[in-house]
């Protein structure tokens, strides 16, 4: 069974070392409008989240791995091996 997007977005944000908190922080800075409860719902699955809100979290990720030293490994929305 493929991973869910939430799956996905959950483990990347593990991955990242990032706490839910943080996550939302980096989100927010980027235009994210849900709050910090809704975004841990959404990355839970518990809440179904837009195309675009999933692609402003993965974008949140994936500026985590890059200051990391690493690739963008998180993917967007419209990429066709994504969500």
């Amino acid at each position: 069974m493929p991973e869910q997007p939430h799956d996905v977005l959950d483990r990347h944000r593990r991955d990242a070392g990032l706490s839910y908190g943080e996550l939302w922080l980096r989100y927010f800075e980027l235009g994210g409008m849900a709050s910090a409860l809704e975004l841990q719902a959404i990355v839970h699955g518990a809440l179904q989240t837009s195309a675009h809100d999933h692609d402003v979290i993965a974008h949140a990720l994936n500026e985590r791995f890059a200051e990391l030293g690493g690739n963008h490994p998180v993917p967007y929305a419209d990429d066709p091996t994504g969500p």
